[in-house]
């Protein structure tokens, strides 16, 4: 029967050494207990022992892991039958990938902004085929197109309703306003006659309301962007003529549309 020796000496990293001594244990012969220490502390079979690989071994095991993993959850959502078929040819698995998408590249427009010249041409082109009375097209100090609409020809007296003669003459105005992108004003003015309702009780909401009432109109027509407009009511108080006579009233309730000359920019 063989002993466990109490103590080995070994030398450093705690391997043993086929040069080792065993230490005597009472009642075992030496001869049997070098025969045990050879076999248990040989230094050839510690030359046999596997050390581990390095770290690059499992990692690229995982990559391929996860890349075969999301390759089969795209073949799950595809239709079996293009599925079925990839498999069968023995695509490879990046061919089941979904493709990379390009970044979308936002075109610029070719074309050059429409000149203040021409809007003008156009707008005055546009009175003349309405033939409508009381329309007045200039061409301002600072480049910008104004547009004025006198009398009763949109509103009648103490409304801001439009009238049914003014909606084929802002339909095509739209169409004008729409070739560009500059800023709107849209500015109603209204005569010294005092007014009170309930709806409006001075001039300023009359003004305000004709202005607003022609203003939303051009963009729903002409599905044009309101931050574009910009609207103001100077009631009575910007009068082109003296509130004087009937004539001169008349021509002080009016509407402006100025196209002006600075773009718009959100």
């Amino acid at each position: 029967m063989f002993v466990e020796p109490k103590s080995i000496p070994t030398p450093e990293f705690g391997f043993a050494t086929e040069s080792m001594e065993p230490q005597a244990v009472e009642g075992v012969p030496k001869k049997d207990m070098q025969l045990f220490s050879q076999h248990r502390w040989n230094f050839t079979e510690h030359n046999t022992i596997d050390l581990p690989s390095h770290w690059s071994v499992p990692w690229s095991d995982l990559m391929m892991v996860m890349m075969v993993m999301f390759a089969v959850m795209y073949a799950a959502k595809l239709p079996q039958g293009d599925a079925a078929v990839m498999l069968k040819k023995g695509a490879p698995i990046t061919s089941m990938l979904p493709p990379q998408q390009e970044k979308p590249q936002i075109e610029k427009s070719a074309t050059a902004p429409i000149s203040s010249e021409e809007i003008f041409r156009l707008s005055e082109k546009l009175v003349k085929e309405a033939n409508l009375a009381n329309i007045d097209v200039v061409l301002t100090d600072s480049n910008a197109v104004k547009v004025s609409v006198h009398g009763n020809l949109f509103f009648d007296l103490g409304m801001a309703e439009l009238k049914p003669e003014a909606i084929s003459f802002l339909d095509q105005l739209a169409g004008i306003i729409a070739t560009n992108n500059y800023n709107i004003e849209v500015s109603g003015h209204t005569d010294d006659f005092p007014i009170s309702s309930p709806i409006y009780p001075t001039n300023w909401e009359l003004s305000t309301a004709r202005a607003a009432m022609v203003a939303r109109y051009l963009i729903q027509q002409g599905n044009l962007e309101p931050g574009r407009f910009s609207v103001i009511g100077h009631a009575s108080y910007q009068p082109t003529l003296p509130n004087t006579t009937l004539d001169n009233k008349a021509q002080n309730r009016r509407v402006e549309i100025v196209i002006t000359r600075k773009e718009y920019k959100p």
